[in-house]
This record gives C-alpha cells, structure tokens and sequence, in this order.
C-alpha cells in the first residue's frame, strides 16, 4: 500500500514536470514567432548574436521586446537600431560617438568641448 502511494506521487511528479516542459516548450515557440513576425532580419540576427554572446543582455532585451510588442501593442518592424538602443539601456551606456584625428580616437563629446573652448578663446582675444 505504501509502495502504490510512493509510486503514485512519482507518477503524478513526473506528469506534472512534463507538463511543465511541455508548456515552456510552447511559450518560447510563442515567443520566437513573434519575435520573427515583428523583427527585421538583420534584428533577429543581431539579437542571436547578442544572446549567445551575452546571455543575460540578450534575454533581457528580448523580454523588453516583447512587452512592447505584446502589452503595448508595438506594430511597426523593429529595427536592428532599435535593439541596440534597448541594449545600450539595459547596460546603462550613454551615447558614445567616437572622432579619429590624427591617430587619436576621442569621445565626440570631449571633441565638441574642446572646440567649443578653442573657439571661446579666440572670441575673447578679439
């Protein structure tokens, strides 16, 4: 008697872990169809590239897609621009343009201050 309870609560584990598996199985092949409907093919392929290469980014990122797509009713192709945007938010990265000049690489913005100073100390020498 003990043993059928012992194998009817392994029974009932099993089941319920398949079913489980079963439903994980059936959101994520919900997710990547809507993530093929509404993503530009160079944006699924940004995206893979940026979830094997950073897993945690990649997953998060896609989770903030598809809150977009599916809550607030995003219908417009997302770009691969717009991912990276996403991306650089998730990572808490500012815009960065970066100017070569004369073998030296720059932020645009400490190029723009410098300028702006340079121009300012001719203004005053005048």
């Amino acid at each position: 008697m003990i043993r059928r309870k012992k194998m009817a609560k392994l029974v009932a584990r099993e089941k319920m872990m398949q079913e489980q598996k079963e439903q994980k199985i059936k959101t994520e092949v919900e997710r990547a169809k809507l993530l093929q409907r509404f993503l530009a093919p160079d944006a699924i392929t940004y995206l893979s590239i940026l979830k094997k290469n950073e897993p945690h980014i990649g997953k998060r990122v896609e989770d903030i897609l598809l809150y977009l797509i599916v809550y607030r009713g995003l219908r417009q192709t997302i770009t691969q621009l717009d991912i990276r945007y996403v991306e650089r938010q998730v990572k808490g990265e500012g815009p960065t343009i970066r100017v070569q000049r004369d073998g030296e690489t720059s932020d645009f913005g400490s190029y723009v201050r410098e300028a702006i100073r340079e121009s300012s100390n001719d203004s005053n020498k005048d």
